[in-house]
């Protein structure tokens, strides 16, 4: 795979309409791998991009395990601390599969949400978890898992700033029909989205738009955007069937 340097990309792939991913970038890069070996070809608009806190954590001594929401609050943890002995409860495979790549040791996954991830932790047998995480979240852990006896110590290691208007390889294989599909991770990514299509639709219309979950594609419903498809579980295989969907849909209405 081969993309341009900076806050857009291109994948090197035959022609055909292709995906615009919205994740940061490294994030949007390992999607877009697995996308490029069904052939589909893919672009990259990264909607925020992750800053550090460069500040260590302060992680209490009694706590017996890290609860993780994404991949970037485990990414910013494990640049400010060499710890590697705390067992991870990750929210999905891919969140799991970065841990184990950092060199985490015992990691479970929930394979889903944050609820999926919260019912992980009322079965694992940790009480005391630190959960590294970006200054905006959309699940409130502790609170969830207070009644469960599972306290929860929260700090923030990183945020997402918002990139601003797509590059300009994006906007025009926006305005041009180049993009059959675009993603949706969260309710933010759906946010800015719809404060971009409001403000400046594309030429030929919104493309078909795979989203993680009906509560991350809200924004852009509330907004009117038509031809959103959700993804069946809050996972990388379902978002890949969702983008599928999607591209099979601006093919019929081309």
């Amino acid at each position: 795979m081969n993309f341009a340097p900076g806050a857009g990309g291109t994948s090197s792939m035959p022609d055909g309409p292709a995906v615009l991913l919205t994740r940061p970038l490294d994030d949007s890069r390992t999607f877009a791998e697995t996308l490029a070996e069904e052939n589909i070809p893919s672009q990259i608009w990264p909607l925020t991009r992750i800053v550090p806190v460069m500040t260590p954590p302060r992680v209490p001594p009694t706590v017996d395990g890290l609860i993780v929401t994404s991949a970037n609050g485990l990414r910013a943890f494990a640049a400010l601390t060499g710890r590697r002995d705390l067992p991870v409860l990750a929210v999905g495979a891919h969140t799991a599969a970065v841990a184990r790549g950092l060199g985490f040791r015992l990691v479970l996954s929930a394979d889903g949400d944050a609820e999926a991830l919260t019912a992980l932790a009322r079965r694992a047998r940790l009480r005391y978890l630190f959960h590294p995480r970006g200054r905006e979240v959309s699940a409130d852990l502790p609170a969830w898992l207070g009644p469960s006896g599972v306290r929860v110590t929260e700090a923030v290691l990183y945020a997402a700033e918002e990139t601003g208007p797509p590059p300009a390889p994006v906007a025009h294989a926006l305005d041009t029909g180049a993009i059959g599909a675009v993603t949706v991770w969260s309710r933010r990514n759906a946010t800015i989205l719809a404060r971009h299509f409001t403000a400046r639709p594309p030429a030929r219309g919104i493309p078909p738009v795979a989203a993680i979950s009906a509560k991350a594609a809200e924004p852009l419903a509330e907004a009117g955007v038509q031809g959103i498809v959700i993804a069946d579980s809050p996972n990388a295989a379902a978002m890949r069937a969702a983008v599928r969907a999607c591209l099979r849909r601006f093919v019929r209405t081309r």
